[in-house]
């Protein structure tokens, strides 16, 4: 891979962690918990939530556009590659998942921990002791069972793929479906399967006006069309993604290296935030309730302050004891 594509890779997870962090410090639900919200609020956190939409199908691309760099059932990889994948995906799932269980032990409003030794087993697969963690559940899911799939990526089978991926995107595709194998996760990690044998793709840069028009695009789609209705959804992500990837070429020098600089702990921010971003907002809101400008600012703010902490908090830490940062990270230093 050319190391401009690779470090463009390493921009865009980052960013789109970010996103990730700003959809889940939606506030509304805290500070009106009775749907009293101004119509201004509702806007425009409704229309984020939309234009964040492209974070996680952006993930699952890029875990499928590196996974299907090789046939692991031709090579005889196969159980190598799950070896690798359980210190990768299954001991971070499981070390979250844990800390998450331990939160919802001192507070479970909504009942996620379960109530029967058998229940918080089911919970704690269907990952609802820590909600995001169901990116990994998936992805662990889709590698074990790439037996199943992975001759559809030889040489002569790929349209047979891609059409099958139309098929699967027509009939199947609900976005932010989060489900145990997410027909979204599939779809995209297929999908990024196969631009790994078009990766000539991810590198062409069109002009600076063309990425900017679809920027422009992509977001006024976002805040026009805040409708959960299939289609709309799906055609602000199909528009949402392209956008997304063309328009990191915008980000000024000192934005790009800042990103860049940092995307080391997207994966420390992503296991580590949802939890911290919702004490924030509910411990604002018990005192704020109601105040349209706190909230506002509390869905930009709550961001920033979780993500500049995670970041200071996982550089002691790979100080402090660069084995077990290296164990709950899966191997992911830098």
């Amino acid at each position: 891979m050319k190391r401009e594509l690779s470090e463009k890779i390493r921009v865009a997870s980052f960013v789109a962690t970010v996103l990730v962090v700003l959809r889940h410090s939606y506030t509304i639900s805290a500070f009106y918990p009775a749907g009293n919200e101004p119509y201004w609020l509702n806007r425009f956190e409704w229309g984020t939530l939309f234009w964040t939409d492209v974070a996680v199908p952006f993930f699952f691309f890029v875990s499928g556009y590196f996974f299907m760099r090789h046939d692991y059932v031709a090579d005889g990889t196969y159980f190598a590659m799950l070896r690798k994948k359980a210190s990768t995906l299954l001991v971070p799932f499981v070390i979250w998942n844990v800390v998450g269980g331990l939160v919802l032990f001192f507070y479970d409003s909504e009942g996620n921990l379960g109530a029967s030794a058998t229940e918080c087993l089911r919970n704690f697969m269907l990952s609802r002791w820590y909600g995001p963690l169901w990116y990994v559940r998936d992805l662990m899911l889709f590698m074990l069972a790439f037996p199943l799939y992975g001759w559809l990526y030889r040489r002569r089978l790929w349209p047979m793929l891609l059409l099958l991926i139309i098929y699967m995107m027509w009939t199947k595709w609900w976005p932010a479906d989060v489900s145990l194998l997410s027909w979204e996760g599939i779809i995209f990690f297929l999908l990024g399967g196969l631009f790994q044998r078009r990766p000539s793709l991810l590198d062409r840069r069109p002009s600076a006006i063309i990425a900017l028009l679809m920027l422009v695009v992509w977001v006024a789609y976002s805040f026009t069309f805040t409708s959960w209705e299939r289609w709309p959804h799906r055609i602000g992500l199909l528009v949402g993604l392209p956008a997304f990837w063309l328009s990191l070429d915008l980000l000024p020098r000192r934005v790009w290296h800042f990103c860049r600089r940092f995307s080391g702990y997207s994966f420390l921010i992503y296991v580590t935030h949802f939890y911290a971003v919702k004490v924030l907002k509910v411990g604002l809101a018990y005192f704020m309730a109601d105040s349209a400008s706190v909230a506002f600012a509390a869905f930009f703010v709550i961001p920033v302050v979780i993500i500049a902490v995670t970041v200071v908090v996982g550089r002691w830490w790979r100080r402090l004891s660069s084995k077990t940062y290296s164990v709950c990270m899966g191997g992911r230093l830098f």
